[in-house]
């Protein structure tokens, strides 16, 4: 009854913030579209808080209400439900299914479990570790469509023990998952588009080049930290997840491992087609610079789901049928399209602009201050808005505010765009947390809950391990301006 009324409450409240943005005037200097921006902006996100209408089924405001209100083209903002990352999410979802299809995740997940210990605190930490590290050279959203498979059959196996609450253990899993994608694609300069973005700024406005090898030194840190902190605040304080060892489940176990025998050809297909494309996810760089190619993680996740449906797997069968492809989890689609079309709109109406010119007001303050400001507002800013549309758009405007600081704008830009990472709250903030959502067995209420905290402790950690590190490993000046500004 409470959530159909809060529902209830966030479906009228939405509508009429919205309407009061439409009727209003801008304040000024802020553009009409800017203005009706925001308004989109708000309605959607009370939506999502509140469940007013099916998550999903709020991904489509923007399809209706852009072109309507004459913000920008249907085609331009379609093309978002069509973007590279939905077709990711695509290619990942149907190889996915096909490992549930063949029970092959079943067997992954013995392995796992075999390793980990029969502990679900164990069990967690070793996903988190696991995930992290794939994510370092993988993309966080591919690492991430890689472990749902697994956990969930991890998770199945858990809730047939009466002595374990599933909730206790299947929502901190999945939310491990997520979480850990983020911050291990956080360690290095390929993990996650953001830290690109951000080099490529420095680059071709400064001349300034951040290697590979530099990256790894702040970023690395920042994740050995982060990855326990957020396991024991998952098991210990939101969650509360058994950390004894389960006979009974150690017993079901040796007995599956038996039961499932050998492994069947369709599975040694599929998982050979999920290799495959991982490493060619993990080695895509090196290919392109090699055979001079064009390969994206869009392209290979949907070149590994074609093979499947085109690798045959014994008489008149194939390692993916369309029936099996068919049980990918389409809203959460719709949901990434939404926020992607949200996010540009953000950026493209000069919204995102108008509110980084907010930071004029922050100068006097303290520069230690104004630094963990920026980490905090932009992990806020990336709850509602593309991690990568977050770092392009403000890395720039924190640049300009540091130099009129006359202070190192490395110590403002570096540990924002680690923070562009640490966004937990909500499905729509990174590719990671939309994943895991889909799965159906996490709710937004949930996300929110562990969410919030963890962007607490993720501002002040981001914030002390990065200028740590800039000021005693790199040794650079923080209120010295460097010679590559100078020279630009």
């Amino acid at each position: 009854m409470l959530k159909k009324n809060i529902s209830f409450v966030g479906l009228v409240f939405g509508i009429s913030v919205f309407l009061y943005f439409l009727v209003s005037s801008p304040p000024e200097g802020l553009s009409k579209l800017a203005w009706l921006t925001a308004g989109i902006t708000i309605l959607m996100t009370i939506w999502w808080i509140s469940e007013a209408i099916p998550i999903y089924a709020t991904g489509f405001i923007p399809i209706i209400l852009f072109p309507l209100l004459g913000l920008f083209e249907l085609k331009i903002v379609a093309s978002s439900y069509a973007h590279p990352l939905v077709l990711l999410f695509l290619g990942g979802f149907i190889i996915a299914s096909a490992m549930e299809g063949c029970g092959l995740h079943k067997r992954i997940a013995l392995k796992i479990l075999s390793l980990a210990g029969t502990s679900p605190s164990k069990i967690i930490a070793g996903f988190m570790f696991t995930t992290a590290l794939l994510s370092m050279w993988v993309s966080n959203t591919a690492s991430t469509i890689m472990m749902l498979p697994i956990a969930t059959s991890v998770i199945a196996f858990f809730s047939r023990q009466k002595n374990i609450e599933n909730n206790r253990f299947s929502k901190p899993l999945l939310l491990s998952i997520a979480y850990s994608a983020s911050i291990g694609g956080a360690a290095t300069l390929i993990g996650t588009p953001t830290n690109i973005m951000l080099a490529s700024i420095l680059s071709d406005t400064y001349n300034y080049e951040i290697g590979f090898i530099d990256w790894f030194i702040v970023g690395l840190p920042v994740t050995l930290v982060l990855i326990p902190l957020v396991w024991f605040f998952l098991n210990k304080i939101i969650f509360k997840v058994p950390s004894d060892n389960s006979r009974a489940l150690e017993t079901t176990l040796l007995k599956m491992r038996k039961e499932m025998g050998a492994a069947t050809l369709k599975e040694k297909i599929v998982a050979i087609v999920f290799l495959f494309t991982a490493i060619l996810w993990i080695f895509r760089k090196t290919l392109n610079n090699y055979f001079n190619l064009s390969l994206n993680d869009t392209s290979i996740g949907i070149l590994g789901a074609l093979l499947l449906f085109i690798i045959p797997s014994g008489s008149n069968e194939r390692a993916c049928n369309w029936k099996t492809a068919n049980q990918i989890p389409w809203g959460v689609l719709i949901l990434v399209g939404g926020g992607i079309a949200l996010s540009k709109a953000i950026k493209e109406s000069g919204l995102a602009e108008w509110i980084g010119s907010f930071s004029n007001y922050l100068y006097g303050l303290d520069i230690y201050v104004l630094i963990l400001i920026s980490v905090a507002l932009i992990i806020l800013l990336t709850e509602l808005n593309s991690n990568t549309a977050t770092v392009a758009t403000f890395s720039p405007i924190l640049i300009i505010f540091a130099i009129g600081l006359e202070v190192n704008p490395l110590f403002f830009v570096i540990p924002t765009t680690i923070a562009a990472s640490c966004a937990f709250m909500l499905p729509i903030a990174t590719p990671p947390n939309a994943v895991v959502f889909g799965s159906g067995k996490v709710n937004i209420n949930d996300m929110i809950k562990a969410g919030f905290i963890l962007n607490i402790i993720s501002v002040f950690v981001v914030t002390v391990v990065t200028l740590l590190i800039l000021n005693y490993g790199f040794h650079y000046d923080l209120m010295k301006i460097p010679e590559w500004i100078k020279s630009s």
